[in-house]
């Protein structure tokens, strides 16, 4: 499944990723790009803080348990940012879902490929509608 977007191919939307383990980051690059998305990757919270200023993602994807700030520090962050509160964070994870999250979504992992196109197409999509 393919997203549905109106740009061309040098402005594509992009997602940034967040894991610390090297097979999702490239697994989730593959099926972002697959879906006409441009993937962002990092291995680290304080990487993705440090790019989105220039990134501007559509979504933010981020494991729960990461080295240092963890995923659920690094959501915190983007949403009580002025500039960045609007961007969705889909949050993943293999040990279940963390309770009072602030995460616009949640992906156990492993997660069904299929599972995840729908849930990021969900994001893009509902995006989106909001800046037309």
């Amino acid at each position: 499944m393919r997203y549905n977007s109106e740009n061309d191919a040098s402005s594509k939307p992009s997602v940034l990723v967040v894991d610390d383990e090297p097979a999702i980051l490239r697994m989730i690059a593959v099926v972002l790009q697959q879906m006409g998305l441009k993937p962002l990757t990092t291995t680290s919270a304080e990487q993705a803080l440090d790019c989105l200023d220039s990134a501007q993602p559509e979504l933010v994807i981020a494991d729960v348990f990461l080295p240092g700030v963890d995923g659920l520090e690094l959501t915190r962050r983007i949403k009580e940012s002025d500039r960045f509160s609007s961007v969705p964070v889909l949050l993943m994870s293999a040990y279940g879902q963390p309770t009072n999250h602030r995460g616009d979504g949640f992906l156990a992992k492993p997660f069904d490929i299929d599972e995840f196109v729908f849930s990021v197409t969900s994001f893009m999509n509902k995006r989106s509608s909001t800046k037309s």
